[in-house]
C-alpha cells in the first residue's frame, strides 16, 4: 500500500513554489526594455570589475619588472666599481709586462758612439 500525502505538506510544496515565482516576478521588470537596461547596467559594471581584476595583476608584474631591473642595475654598478679596481692593478701588471717584451724584443740598446769631434778650419773659404 502506498502511503498517502497529507493534503497539507502538498498545499505546503505549491505554496512555497508560488512565493519562489512570486519573488522573481517582482525581481524582474515589467518589461523588456527595462530588462535589457538593467542586465547591460550589470554587464557593464563586471566588465569593469574584471578589467579592474586584470589591472591588479599587471600592475603588480610590471612592479616586480621595475625592482628586479633596479636590483640588476645596482649589482652591474657594484659589479663595474669591483671590476674598475681589479683592474687597476692588472693593467698597470699588464703595462710592465709588454714594455718588458718590448725590451726583449728590441735587443740589448747599444750606446751611440761618441761623434769625433772634427776641427773646422778657420777661414778655408
Amino acid at each position: 500500500m502506498a502511503a498517502k500525502r497529507s493534503k497539507s505538506r502538498t498545499n505546503a510544496a505549491a505554496r512555497q513554489a508560488r512565493s519562489a515565482l512570486a519573488r522573481i516576478e517582482q525581481e524582474l521588470p515589467a518589461n523588456l526594455r527595462d530588462y535589457s537596461r538593467r542586465v547591460r547596467r550589470d554587464l557593464t559594471a563586471l566588465e569593469r570589475e574584471v578589467a579592474r581584476a586584470q589591472a591588479n595583476p599587471r600592475r603588480e608584474a610590471a612592479r616586480l619588472l621595475r625592482e628586479a631591473s633596479h636590483a640588476l642595475g645596482r649589482l652591474e654598478a657594484a659589479g663595474q666599481q669591483r671590476w674598475r679596481k681589479l683592474a687597476g692593478p692588472a693593467r698597470r701588471e699588464a703595462l710592465r709586462l709588454l714594455r718588458r717584451l718590448e725590451g726583449t724584443l728590441r735587443g740589448p740598446r747599444r750606446k751611440p758612439a761618441a761623434r769625433k769631434a772634427t776641427r773646422r778650419r778657420v777661414g778655408a773659404r
